[in-house]
């Protein structure tokens, strides 16, 4: 099985681009992430993202796709993996970030409840604004001083809103067959890469905003600027599929550049 495919099906795409965004603004803000932090993280959304996909699965009708087909024929790996990944997620929630939780309990319910919306097709806002939404707000909520007026939110959200519109729209026959509320339901596919273009050249804006008028290290910039032109290329590809998901999950991988260059700058 090619690679993309494999880190597409196990969600180590999504893990890995998590990592670059809470790295990205980590450094960004002066702010170190707690490891016990970024461990439940990452054990919290692999437990969402296997959990969402053995569901699919199990809700595919024959023939089914290639993860489909992976996640029924693996299904005992898959829930242990899944089993482990909530112990741990579990573990470190009650015994270390409890206060993290605890203050940040409004947003969790809120999540959970337009999960359940979601899940039960009952959701008064498309599945494609809600992730896009949650997906930044999580970034952030560890660095409680990064306000919503800076113009990185914005250029975060607008970059994951296109890439999840992006992602998406190779699922639409699938979202239609379950009646899932999404955006794509109501445009073509090449409709929708108009979108995404769109969203990246007001995202592209933003951060030449940034660049003209705010002192910010250049290698924020670069590793930014690289996610947005890295998914652009991604959204003028004609190939569809996991490993082209995979692709656009990983466009995220440039926001480790900050991360390096500091490294080197600390050598001698």
């Amino acid at each position: 099985m090619q690679f993309g495919k494999l880190s597409s099906f196990l969600a180590l795409d999504v893990l890995l681009s998590l990592s670059a965004n809470l790295s990205f603004f980590s450094l960004y803000l002066n702010e170190k992430i707690r490891p016990t932090l970024f461990l439940f993280y990452l054990s919290s959304v692999w437990v969402l993202y296997l959990a969402d996909h053995l569901w699919d699965a199990k809700r595919e009708i024959e023939p089914l796709s290639e993860r489909g087909a992976f996640y029924i024929q693996f299904r005992f790996i898959i829930v242990s993996l899944l089993i482990f990944s909530t112990l741990v997620s579990l573990f470190i929630g009650i015994f270390f970030e409890f206060a993290f939780l605890w203050n940040h309990f409004p947003i969790l319910i809120s999540f959970v409840l337009f999960l359940v919306l979601t899940v039960k097709k009952r959701s008064p806002i498309p599945k494609e604004i809600l992730v896009s939404g949650f997906y930044t707000l999580g970034v952030l909520l560890p660095f409680p001083l990064f306000g919503g007026s800076d113009p990185m939110v914005w250029t975060l959200f607008l970059h994951v809103f296109a890439n999840v519109l992006l992602t998406y729209n190779t699922d639409r026959e699938f979202d239609q067959s379950q009646k899932t509320f999404t955006l794509i339901q109501y445009a073509k596919p090449k409709r929708v890469r108009t979108v995404v273009l769109c969203l990246l050249g007001i995202g592209t804006c933003f951060l030449l905003w940034v660049t003209i008028f705010q002192n910010h290290s250049g290698g924020f910039l670069i590793g930014m600027g690289l996610t947005y032109l890295w998914l652009g290329i991604c959204s003028l590809q004609k190939e569809k599929g996991f490993g082209f998901k995979s692709l656009c999950e990983l466009s995220y991988l440039p926001m480790f550049l900050p991360q390096i260059f500091f490294f080197f700058s600390l050598l001698p």
